[in-house]
């Protein structure tokens, strides 16, 4: 099989002929294996034959992206997405958000008409290789933009588009804090806004189509949950954001395009509602969040595919307890279902020896009878 078809069949519930796999380390994780002997001028894809690709939609409203300082190590931007956010600037942490541009309804009123696609050739293209996340360099032609997709495609892998989902999105311009509140007191705005952003989202995947960038499937970035539970309840994600995941899951049917969805935390609640609008893949399955693969297996049998759930804190600790946890989840690829991944990223004090010797006995596991 190719990578492609390898992703596909697990996808299909289908048997794959080697253990679909690829991983997302921390930014310093990456700069740590990279003085341990990772070579600095191959891919992470090609150097452990990872099996996906990604391209990523900017679906924001395009404000001016631009740092504004740089202080002790931390870096202040204002981001495209609508917020201006303080972090430690070269790693993956925490970050410190420090203003939302959509302060109140008449705010989003003005913002709201920057939440479409424009018909004009010297607009850049809404699509890139490069993460949306702390994009500072010019977005390329839509030219471009095809010949690096057309470059994706031909590695061979399955190739995902991936953008954040409508909740990600809102509060990103919103805040966290003030949309919790919506949900409660303003179903009907919420409603408004995810639904305008899966409009756009929705313009510029079809835009992708008509230019011949047709990905595998897509990953929807849309973290709902805590490590208790969801960040809202599950009557109030149907009122204010199952309109927009039904639209998206619905275009996605008609193009043949796999509904892949990332979320942290404990999303139990909403996997059934997340299955009846299309979802047919679940990334990161938070262990430590008592997301559990193997039960969710139980109870959803072939509905729902699972891409991740290896406990990230049982990584760099003693070898027989991420042995023991990948003797317990990788064999649930065997018959398809099951892409090997972190359950959220790989954390710097994993060693790159660690993870070759996870890499390797992953694939060993999956072959043993």
């Amino acid at each position: 099989m190719t990578h492609r078809e390898r992703v596909q069949a697990a996808v299909r519930f289908e048997p794959p002929d080697e253990l679909p796999c690829n991983e997302s380390p921390w930014e310093q994780t990456l700069a740590a294996w990279r003085t341990q002997g990772l070579p600095p001028d191959v891919s992470l894809a090609d150097t452990f034959a990872f099996d996906l690709a990604h391209m990523y939609l900017d679906a924001s409203p395009r404000f001016e992206q631009r740092v504004l300082a740089r202080h002790d190590a931390l870096v202040r931007y204002d981001d495209r997405f609508g917020y201006t956010v303080e972090k430690p600037e070269g790693i993956s942490a925490t970050l410190h958000f420090l203003e939302h541009k959509t302060t109140d309804p008449q705010a989003w009123e003005r913002i709201k008409p920057r939440f479409a696609l424009r018909d004009d050739p010297t607009e850049p293209a809404r699509i890139d290789d490069a993460s949306y996340f702390g994009h500072f360099a010019p977005y390329p032609t839509w030219d471009e933009a095809v010949a690096k997709y057309q470059r994706l495609r031909d590695t061979g892998r399955y190739l995902l588009f991936v953008f954040y989902g409508p909740w990600e999105a809102t509060w990103r311009h919103r805040g966290m804090e003030p949309l919790l509140y919506d949900v409660a007191l303003h179903p009907e705005w919420v409603r408004d806004m995810a639904n305008t952003y899966l409009a756009l989202v929705l313009a510029i995947l079809q835009r992708c189509l008509d230019l011949g960038m047709r990905p595998d499937g897509i990953l929807a970035i849309e973290d709902l949950g805590a490590k208790n539970g969801p960040l809202i309840s599950p009557a109030s994600w149907r009122q204010t954001l199952q309109p927009s995941f039904a639209g998206l899951g619905a275009f996605l049917r008609q193009h043949g395009l796999d509904f892949w969805m990332h979320s942290d935390g404990a999303i139990q609640p909403l996997i059934d509602d997340l299955l009846d609008c299309g979802v047919q893949v679940l990334n990161p399955l938070e262990a430590k969040a008592g997301m559990d693969a193997v039960e969710l297996r139980q109870r959803y049998g072939r509905r729902l595919a699972f891409y991740g759930n290896i406990d990230a804190t049982k990584m760099s600790g003693p070898q027989d307890a991420v042995d023991a946890e990948l003797r317990r989840k990788v064999p649930l690829a065997r018959h398809g279902g099951y892409i090997l991944h972190s359950d959220h990223s790989v954390p710097p004090d994993v060693t790159l020896e660690r993870y070759r010797w996870i890499l390797a006995r992953a694939r060993e596991i999956f072959h043993d009878a």
